[in-house]
This record gives C-alpha cells, sequence and structure tokens, in this order.
C-alpha cells in the first residue's frame, strides 16, 4: 500500500499531462463543431457525382410527373423533335490553362492515381500527364485536355433541362443509374441517364457529336430484348451514321435540341478573323481548328488524347466536337455579322462532314483555311478592287499580278489557280478522254485534212452571289464563280513550224469558238466543285463578306473600319513562300511541251498549250434573296448559326438541305457549321454574399477586358432573326443569353450527405466534451 506523499507524488507528475490532454480535447471539440457549421449551408457547397438518386432529389425545379403518352418512348414517337431552353455551363479546367509545364521534381512528388481524382482538377491533370505516352508537347496536350473534361459538365446541364421538361419526378424515376446493367444480367457495365424500372424506360443523353460506342449499344439491344425501351436524346441532330447504328441495334432516339453555352470559354490561340489584336475572337470554329493538328499523325494522336480523358468522365457522350470529324479542305465562310453601334461582330463557316463510322482516318489541318479565309477578308477589305487581278499572257510577263496584292496569300491563290485552269482545259481537251475524243472528232478540217484552231484567252470572275441580307447580318447562300473563254492574238509563237499560217481565217474562228463552247461549261463547273480548287472559293466567299462590309462601313463606320481601304496588308502576308515569277515560268515551260499527241486519219499531230487569261475579282455582286423565300427554304439556318458559335453543329445534308450550304461532295451526307465572334466572358449568378478574391481567383473581366477566353458576341435564341434585333452589346448580354428557367445553383444537384456529415462531427464533439468531464481535476 502506497503512503500519502507518493500518492500526491504520483498526482503532481500526471498532471501536465492531463492538462495537455485537455486543451487537445477542447481543440478537437471547437474544430468538430466549427467544421460541421461550415458544411451546414447545403446549397452553397458542390458535392461528388451522385449515383442511383431519385431524380427530383438529384436535380432542382422538376415541376409534377410527366404521363406516359408525354415521354418518348411512351406516346411520343422516335424521332421527335422539340427545341427547349439552352443553358449555360463552366467548364472548371479552363483556369488550368496558364499552367506551366510541371518540372520532373514535382512529377516525382505526385502521390496517388488520377483515377483518384476528379477530371479538371489540377491534381487529375497532372497525374494524367504524368503517364502521357505520346509525340506532344505540354501546350498541345494541355490544351486538348481541357475541352475534353467539359463533358459533365455540358451534360449536366443538358439533363437538368431533359428532366424538366420531361418532368421526371416522383420516386419512380432514377437518375445515374448504374445498377440497371447488374440487375438485368447484362454483359457490359452500364450507366443510364434516366431510368423508369415500373414503365422499362431508360433515356441516355447524347450531344450528337461523339462517336456511338458498339458496346453500349450491344447492352442496349440486350436489355431490350428483356422488354425494355431504350431512348436516346439528342441534344442536337445525330448524324446519319449514328442514324444507322441505332437502326441497327433497335435502339429509339428522340430530339430535345439545347444550346449548351460556355461561361467561361477557352482562351483563343489562333488569331483568324481579329481585326483589332486588344479583342480577340474564338468560338468553335477556332477551337476545333487547333485541334485538329498539321498533319495526319498529329490528328490521331489528338483524338486518341481526346479519348481517353473522355474515358475518365462519367459523360464520354458529350465530348466535344471531333476535329477529325470535318472535311477542312471544304470551309467556307457563310454568316457574318456587323453592328456599328458597338462594334460587334459575328461569323459562321460551313464545312462537309466526314463519316462517322468504324476507325475512319480523322481529317487535319483546320488551321490552315481558316486563317486563308480570314487573311483574304482582310486582304479584300485593305486593298483597292483595282488590284485584284492575276493574268498568265506570254506576251505580257510584266503584267502578271499586281505587286502588293502579290505579298498575299489571296494574290498567291488566284495565279495558282489561273495555272490550275489551263490544266484543267487541257485535260478535257484529251483525246484519251470522252469529251475529248468528241471535240476532236467534231473540228472542221482544212483541205489539207488539219485542225487548225487560234489562240483564246479565257478568264474567270464572279457570278452574282445569292445572300440573305437581314440588317445586321449577311448569309452567303450560294457564291458561284462564272469561267468565260475568247478568241484572242498572241504574237508568242509556239515551238516548231506552224502548219495552220495559211488555214481559212473564218474555220480557224469557227473551231476556237467551238473551243469555248465546247470547255467554258466544263471549267465553270470545276472551279465551282473540284476539290483543286477549294482555295479559290474560300478566298471568294469571303470577298463577298468583304464587299458587304465595306458598303456598310461607309454609310457607318464598324468594327472594321480602321482596316478598310488603308491599303496596308503588312498584317496579313503569305504564310507560304512564294514567288509570282516561278509561276510564270512553270506556264511558259507548258506552253513549249507538248502535252498529247493525237492521232487522226489523216496523220496525227503534237498538241500544244495555247491558252491566256486570269482571274478577276473587281467586284463581289449580290443577288438577296426575298425575307419569304429565305424563309421557306432555311427556316432553321438563323438557330443554326446560333448555336454554331458554341460547338459544332451536325446538318443532315438529306433531312435539311436548307442549312447545307457550301460544296459538298457527292457522298457526302451532312455538313458541319461553326462560328465564333469577339471573346465575352458570360458573368455568373450573383453570389449572396461575395467572398473576397483568393491569390488564385481569375480576374473579373472589365467593360474594356476581354476576358481570358474566347466566346461569340452574341448568344443563341429562339427569337427569330432579322435586322430589328441590334446586336447584344457586351455590358448586357448575361441578361439575355438564356431564358428563365427557374433557380440554378452552382451544379443544380443537391449535397444530402453534407447534413449526415454535419451531424457527425457534431456528436463527436459532445463525445469529446463526455471525455473532458471524465478527468475532473483532482485537489
Amino acid at each position: 500500500m502506497t503512503s500519502l506523499d507518493e500518492q500526491n507524488q504520483r498526482i503532481a507528475q500526471w498532471e501536465p499531462r492531463r492538462d495537455r490532454i485537455r486543451r487537445a480535447l477542447v481543440f478537437a471539440t471547437a474544430f468538430a463543431l466549427t467544421a460541421a457549421a461550415v458544411l451546414v449551408p447545403v446549397d452553397e457547397v458542390q458535392g461528388a457525382p451522385r449515383f442511383n438518386v431519385q431524380c427530383d432529389e438529384l436535380i432542382d425545379g422538376i415541376e409534377g410527373i410527366a404521363d406516359l403518352e408525354e415521354l418518348p418512348g411512351g406516346g411520343l414517337d422516335s424521332g421527335y423533335d422539340e427545341r427547349i431552353d439552352d443553358y449555360e455551363y463552366d467548364n472548371p479546367a479552363e483556369q488550368l490553362r496558364p499552367r506551366q509545364k510541371p518540372t520532373q521534381a514535382e512529377l516525382d512528388a505526385l502521390q496517388g492515381s488520377y483515377e483518384d481524382f476528379e477530371p479538371g482538377t489540377e491534381d487529375h491533370m497532372l497525374r494524367r500527364w504524368k503517364v502521357y505516352e505520346g509525340d506532344y508537347e505540354w501546350e498541345r496536350w494541355r490544351n486538348t485536355y481541357i475541352p475534353a473534361v467539359s463533358n459533365d459538365f455540358r451534360g449536366d446541364g443538358f439533363h437538368r433541362n431533359v428532366a424538366r421538361r420531361l418532368k421526371l419526378g416522383g420516386d419512380q424515376w432514377i437518375c445515374e443509374d448504374n445498377k440497371l446493367w447488374e440487375e438485368e444480367k447484362l454483359e457490359t457495365r452500364r450507366r443510364y441517364d434516366s431510368v423508369n424500372r415500373t414503365l422499362k424506360i431508360a433515356y441516355e443523353l447524347k450531344s450528337g457529336n461523339s462517336p456511338l460506342k458498339i458496346e453500349q449499344l450491344r447492352a442496349d439491344a440486350a436489355l431490350r430484348a428483356k422488354g425494355w425501351r431504350v431512348v436516346y436524346i439528342f441534344s442536337q441532330d445525330p448524324k446519319p451514321g449514328q442514324l444507322r447504328l441505332l437502326q441497327q441495334y433497335g435502339v429509339e432516339h428522340t430530339k430535345l435540341r439545347s444550346t449548351a453555352v460556355p461561361r467561361n470559354p477557352p482562351q483563343p490561340i489562333n488569331n483568324a478573323l481579329s481585326p483589332n489584336p486588344q479583342r480577340p475572337t474564338g468560338g468553335a470554329v477556332k477551337d476545333l481548328a487547333q485541334r485538329s493538328g498539321g498533319n495526319a499523325n498529329a490528328a490521331r494522336e489528338g483524338q486518341r488524347i481526346q479519348n481517353q480523358i473522355a474515358g475518365d468522365t462519367r459523360r464520354p457522350g458529350f465530348s466535344p466536337g471531333r476535329p477529325g470529324g470535318i472535311d477542312w479542305t471544304s470551309l467556307e465562310l457563310r454568316y457574318v455579322s456587323e453592328n456599328p453601334a458597338n462594334k460587334d461582330f459575328e461569323y459562321a463557316f460551313s464545312a462537309a462532314e466526314l463519316a462517322d463510322e468504324g476507325e475512319a482516318e480523322p481529317s487535319y489541318g483546320g488551321e490552315a483555311p481558316l486563317d486563308l479565309s480570314s487573311d483574304a477578308l482582310f486582304t479584300w477589305l485593305a486593298l483597292d478592287p483595282n488590284q485584284f487581278w492575276v493574268n498568265l499572257n506570254p506576251d505580257t510577263p510584266e503584267t502578271i499580278i499586281d505587286e502588293q496584292f502579290a505579298t498575299t496569300d489571296a494574290g498567291r491563290v488566284l495565279l495558282e489557280a489561273d495555272l490550275a485552269f489551263k490544266r484543267t482545259i487541257a485535260d478535257h481537251m484529251n483525246p484519251e478522254t470522252e469529251t475529248g475524243q468528241a471535240f476532236w472528232d467534231s473540228v472542221e478540217r482544212t483541205d489539207d485534212g488539219l485542225i487548225c484552231h487560234g489562240w483564246y484567252r479565257f478568264w474567270v470572275d464572279p457570278k452574282p452571289a445569292t445572300v440573305r441580307e437581314d440588317g445586321d447580318q449577311l448569309y452567303i447562300l450560294d457564291a458561284p464563280l462564272r469561267a468565260q473563254i475568247e478568241p484572242i492574238e498572241v504574237d508568242w509563237e509556239l515551238p516548231g513550224e506552224d502548219l495552220c499560217a495559211d488555214a481559212p481565217e473564218d474555220l480557224v474562228d469557227r473551231n476556237t469558238q467551238l473551243l469555248a463552247d465546247t470547255f467554258a461549261p466544263l471549267l465553270e463547273q470545276a472551279v465551282n466543285t473540284a476539290p483543286e480548287y477549294a482555295d479559290l472559293r474560300r478566298v471568294y466567299t469571303a470577298r463577298v463578306a468583304a464587299e458587304w462590309l465595306k458598303q456598310r462601313d461607309a454609310e457607318r463606320p464598324g468594327a472594321f473600319h480602321d482596316v478598310i481601304g488603308s491599303g496596308d496588308v503588312s498584317g496579313w502576308p503569305a504564310r507560304t513562300e512564294w514567288d509570282p515569277q516561278d509561276v510564270f515560268d512553270a506556264y511558259l515551260e507548258r506552253l513549249q511541251t507538248p502535252l498529247y499527241r493525237y492521232e487522226w486519219t489523216h496523220g496525227d499531230m503534237e498538241y500544244w498549250l495555247e491558252i491566256t487569261g486570269g482571274i478577276q475579282f473587281p467586284d463581289a455582286p449580290r443577288d438577296p434573296m426575298p425575307a419569304e423565300r429565305f424563309e421557306s427554304e432555311h427556316p432553321t439556318l438563323p438557330k443554326t448559326v446560333r448555336s454554331a458559335a458554341y460547338e459544332a453543329v451536325s446538318v443532315p445534308v438529306a433531312a435539311q438541305t436548307g442549312d447545307a450550304i457550301g460544296t459538298l461532295a457527292e457522298d457526302t451526307e451532312s455538313m458541319a457549321w461553326l462560328g465564333g465572334g469577339p471573346v465575352v466572358q458570360l458573368p455568373g449568378p450573383d453570389p449572396t454574399d461575395p467572398p473576397d478574391p483568393g491569390p488564385t481567383d481569375p480576374p473579373n473581366p472589365g467593360p474594356t477586358d476581354p476576358g481570358p477566353g474566347p466566346g461569340p458576341g452574341n448568344p443563341p435564341d429562339d427569337g427569330p432573326a432579322g435586322g430589328d434585333q441590334p446586336t447584344v452589346p457586351e455590358a448586357d448580354l448575361a441578361r439575355n443569353v438564356v431564358p428563365a428557367s427557374g433557380p440554378l445553383p452552382a451544379t443544380g444537384y443537391s449535397q444530402p450527405w453534407i447534413i449526415p456529415t454535419a451531424i457527425a462531427l457534431v456528436l463527436a464533439g459532445l463525445v469529446l466534451v463526455a471525455l473532458r468531464h471524465r478527468w475532473p481535476r483532482r485537489q
């Protein structure tokens, strides 16, 4: 038994330790209660993605429950089409765009797999880069990663819209369902956006841009065999290849078309179509062109990276439009708008789309045609129309091209096209072709059996472009070129003896006219449709747009005023090194080289090129289309153009020929519209209590600050397009973008896990308090 002194000695030794424990308990209690208090405001905190949740608990604003007859897969036929509200979304990954390449030390210090982190966060991006094996440098990889992780955020906004529109309320509608596949014993793990087990309907949301996955379609077909109805709901028109796959696997589809408006659009890298460097432009066409790559390997690698990142997200069906799905060689400027009141402007391009089935090679090189269109536009605006000519004539080597025009790519394209014209005609005259044989057999012979015709001049100039001028907007619906041929006297002599020197003049004239009548239509068809003249058509549609902008500016100066008539094209030099003299020398070489030998009943002869001529674009005549005809033939084009500012809009050629504008190959099934405009950073909703800006918070763009990302000047709306609708000023943009559809919290989702967590922390605090009282201070 210990003495009283020994007990007091032990108490004295325990007292400091007990005081430290008491202080630790007090601190832990305070921390737990504080954390619980911080977590209580549920609506202010974003939670992790939730699965297998009742739709009206997951998504705010669902009012009522729809009848079966009001639902796709119920009373609505497959293929049902409706326009619903547009919506805004943020891509949190955009704040990572300034992130510099991590050092090796930073990468070595990273712990864990990227799979453990949310896509779009720096933790995920850096770990994804750490395991990347490919040819992309950091900047290009990063700028491919950022748009690829926008799937969830675009898809969540569309999911909210669809759930509200279809009234997916009540305890029977489950959203983000990933259990059905296991319940029905499907071979493929599958997640459906909305499921009703009583009605046996499963909905899958798609953007219309992303390819369908065969393994998912097989799972859908297996589910359908068990009595379920699987319906894909598209936010825009599906492509013909997608429709064929849906039909093949027996999957229904419907369209609830809606445009996703990025609140924080990506930064522009390419400076195309920017008259003012202080006001950059951006949009779908720039984003996709930049990511298309400059060669086939880069295009394949970009597509591989995008597929990898899309696989990390919940909504691969909302991955950004594939650059490889666009035939960039057919890209043409087809729409411009310009508002002198606020110097605002927009633009849109059309292009054919490639087949989206199988393992087709992606196309590449989107920036080259975009840059060419842009540079040509500013060339046409800056120079005098009298400079817009090229000429290949052996008698006038000093007048090949205007000296200033020769410094531009527009001048290069015209002169190189002029040389190509001569080859086109010569190819058609070849007697080994059906047309050539018919021509040579039909020409008149001299008494000596000779075939003689004279020199001829041909040139290309514009036909009136069919346009719709609607106030501040110009739609270029058709911009045809015309080929003309006429006899001409040339002093330059062909090599060898001129056997036709004494031929009757009237016979020579008739044969020359026959040549013109036979081959002018063939040349005209080639310049308007052949792939080798795509650049010529591209620069000419820009010429039509430029002429319209110049005429408007003469009445009231607008965004392009400082460029128009400046005579200065130094800002848009030719991106391809070239010398007009090289083109002229190639022309002379062709004149002195027999193209082919023609054998006929009286002998044979060598055919030499006997063509002069050029191209003249001194004006760009327009043939305005009346409003009634435009609305009848192109009813959806205004909405298509507005939506195209944010994402590529696919238009099936067979279904909507009114929107299928441009030069399309015979086997083209769909075309894309891609647009853009000045950078606009859409403001977010006003917070109840704005937080103090932290060191990593992005700056809020001011009235003169374009902000860090591109976006079109005017968002899409559902109202009719017209000149009486002024372009929305940037300052007023936020309240005109999206029709109001009830409150939109940060994510539109609830976070019910927060309250239980807070309660648990409170209980933990109470337990700590109880423990504290179990150690009373002993006297």
